[in-house]
């Protein structure tokens, strides 16, 4: 029994360590990965959008656009007033600078450039550069309130185990009593730094990912809390063997083990494809679905999904899936804020002719007359301020239209609104 007992503790200490680092260091990582890939997204489509500008003024002046130094440098100083700081600049095609604009970013800094074209050559680039100093910041404080995370997960799995010991056999001597009070104290302290982490939470912006993966994970620490527990109840009753502690212990880091590619799933997820090449829709839906079921789940909105098996198209199917995240998560922000009675998302995927449609409906009341043909301008939003950056539609007609030669529409139905997809 006291070998038992020991194996037991054992187990639970690596098991609470293994969970604090995977609290401590996987939401920082998966944060940073993902708030990195969105900036790098939203200065890749700034960038182009304004090489296209540039272009066509090359084109209306090919010959002297080049001497056009003031004319270039009040194109590039146009931007909103309200956005991120940039360093903006125009080379010949030989790479010597024609013209500047300056806000004086702090290091390190993300760069994204396009060729400007004349008549098919190419004659110069635009090459755009934002700091990354805000990101960095806010992961280093995300990366300190998730360690304070996995501290508070080491102490509730340290916690647990050992009290329930102490109940079964009674033979825990003075230091264990010490030590649980030490715990309680720290557990006491630990409410006082809830208030605190509460505070830093609202400097580190997550993101819709890290609401997911919160979602996602809600029912494996349940388990495995559950086989904590079991393992009281056995030692309780005398029947702690070895083979029964193997199972548990297998059952415990299979849990564990899926949690690990959970966060695999989605950090894959996020990667955008660098080839273009078939595959199936009804894939696609899938994968933007297990991101955001969980959320979907807990706000009791229903999701109807009809796809036919052998729909398949010619593409980057990340970036699908990536539309179809985009188009669903609006769809549930617009359920959960205008408070419908009996929400639903409804997902249909059908040939015609030689296209794949998929259409996203739901029941949310639909769009403004007055702002349905704005929806897809870059910077445009209907949330409101500080929660939207108007980019997300814009770039999704982009993938759709641009890089895969089809077509993001919206319509308004009876009861709600519907996107349609067409490649």
């Amino acid at each position: 029994m006291q070998v038992s007992i020991a194996k037991v503790i054992r187990i639970t200490h690596t098991l609470s360590i293994l969970l604090s680092v995977l609290a401590a260091l996987t939401v920082p990582l998966v944060y940073f990965s993902a708030g990195y890939k969105k900036e790098a997204a939203v200065l890749e489509t700034e960038t182009r959008a304004n090489a296209s500008l540039a272009t066509r003024m090359i084109s209306n002046n090919p010959l002297l656009w080049r001497y056009e130094t003031e004319r270039l440098e009040e194109f590039l100083s146009h931007r909103p007033p309200d956005r991120t700081k940039e360093v903006r600049r125009i080379f010949d095609e030989k790479g010597v600078l024609i013209a500047e604009y300056d806000e004086k970013l702090d290091p390190p800094l993300l760069k994204r450039d396009f060729s400007l074209f004349d008549s098919g050559h190419v004659v110069g680039r635009l090459e755009i550069s934002r700091s990354l100093r805000h990101l960095f910041d806010s992961t280093a404080k995300l990366t300190f309130a998730a360690g304070l995370l996995g501290f508070f997960v080491y102490l509730f799995m340290r916690i647990v185990p050992l009290h329930a010991l102490d109940e079964a056999l009674g033979t825990l001597t003075e230091l264990n009593r010490t030590l649980e009070q030490r715990v309680n104290e720290e557990v006491a302290k630990g409410r006082e730094k809830d208030l605190l982490l509460m505070q830093q939470s609202k400097f580190a912006a997550m993101g819709e990912m890290i609401g997911n993966i919160a979602h996602q994970w809600r029912q494996p620490l349940n388990a495995v809390g559950l086989i904590i527990q079991d393992l009281k109840s056995t030692c309780l009753l005398g029947s702690l063997d070895k083979e029964y502690l193997n199972t548990s212990v297998e059952k415990a880091m299979t849990i564990i083990r899926h949690m690990s590619m959970t966060i695999d799933d989605f950090r894959y997820f996020y990667q955008p494809g660098k080839e273009r090449f078939t595959f199936n829709v009804g894939d696609a839906v899938a994968k933007a679905l297990f991101v955001i079921n969980a959320s979907f789940s807990s706000g009791g909105i229903g999701i109807e999904v009809d796809v036919e098996d052998d729909m398949s198209v010619d593409g980057f199917p990340n970036e699908y899936a990536q539309v179809l995240l985009n188009l669903l998560s609006n769809a549930r922000d617009v359920l959960v804020e205008r408070d419908i009675q009996n929400p639903r998302v409804m997902i249909r995927g059908f040939k015609e002719g030689n296209k794949a449609v998929v259409t996203v409906r739901d029941n949310g009341g639909g769009i403004d007359g007055d702002i349905i043909d704005k929806i897809f301008e870059p910077y445009y939003s209907t949330k409101k301020e500080g929660k939207g950056t108007g980019i997300g539609l814009s770039m999704s007609k982009m993938i759709i239209e641009k890089n895969m030669g089809g077509e993001l529409t919206a319509a308004n139905t009876e009861d709600g609104a519907e996107f349609r997809i067409e490649v």
